[in-house]
């Protein structure tokens, strides 16, 4: 009975971890793919990720918006290649379809 015990509580832990480490990542709500790391580090500089994640713009709209960023909102303008790799990110997973859009 005890070793039962042990086992169910050994499964819960582990269970839980994978939940946990499911909802919870490094890059907040944005999907954790190549360039998810560039656009949480300059994004969240000034904002929160799910104000990024909200949005559903096309590649020229997420282009314009950092342009007015660093115009309007004395950002610092993003250097190349990292500025590249935001755009392309934000073009496809959030875009005007807005497929990653958060649930919670």
């Amino acid at each position: 009975m005890i070793r039962k015990l042990f086992w169910a509580g050994v499964f819960v832990v582990f269970s839980s971890a994978g939940v946990m480490a499911d909802e919870e990542s490094e890059y907040g709500v944005l999907v954790d793919k190549p360039g998810a790391e560039e656009t949480y580090i300059y994004c969240t500089a000034c904002h929160s990720e799910k104000i990024v994640a909200q949005q559903g713009l096309t590649k020229k709209a997420w282009d314009e918006l950092l342009v007015w960023m660093v115009d309007e909102q004395e950002m610092e303008p993003i250097e190349e290649p990292d500025r590249s790799v935001i755009i392309e990110y934000l073009a496809k997973y959030y875009n005007t379809d807005r497929p990653n859009f958060p649930k919670n």
